[in-house]
């Protein structure tokens, strides 16, 4: 018995890591379709910066889009999603907003611009 109670405990942080990341891939997919993978990942650290910011787990984040990608493509963003989680990119430094084309009007210190996406903090999260 406590064998199995072990296992469980061992398996759902590994679980609950892997129901992250997927959720990650799918508004990694929804939210920079069209970017370079440089794009893609900014999302993903955005989305990553954001959820800790306000002390919310990825997969309850209000605000996104999330799209399953293509059955030949959910891999590729599955291992973007896990190489962000993972913190071994360092795009967008704190940015925890994003927005095609310019900023919106809204409060907050832009970081950078890739592609057709601005990331920025937005003061009012």
């Amino acid at each position: 018995m406590s064998n199995l109670i072990l296992t469980i405990a061992f398996l759902f942080p590994l679980s609950a890591q892997a129901n992250e990341e997927g959720c990650l891939a799918k508004i990694m997919y929804a939210e920079s379709r069209g970017e370079s993978i440089e794009g893609a990942i900014a999302v993903g650290e955005a989305t990553v910066n954001r959820a800790k910011r306000i002390g919310k787990a990825i997969c309850l984040l209000t605000g996104v889009s999330r799209l399953t990608p293509p059955h030949n493509l959910m891999a590729h963003y599955t291992a973007l999603a896990k190489s962000v989680m993972d913190g071994k990119n360092a795009t967008v430094r704190n940015s925890d907003s994003w927005n095609t084309g310019t900023k919106p009007r809204y409060a907050g210190e832009v970081v950078r611009q890739i592609g057709g996406h601005v990331f920025y903090v937005m003061s009012g999260l």
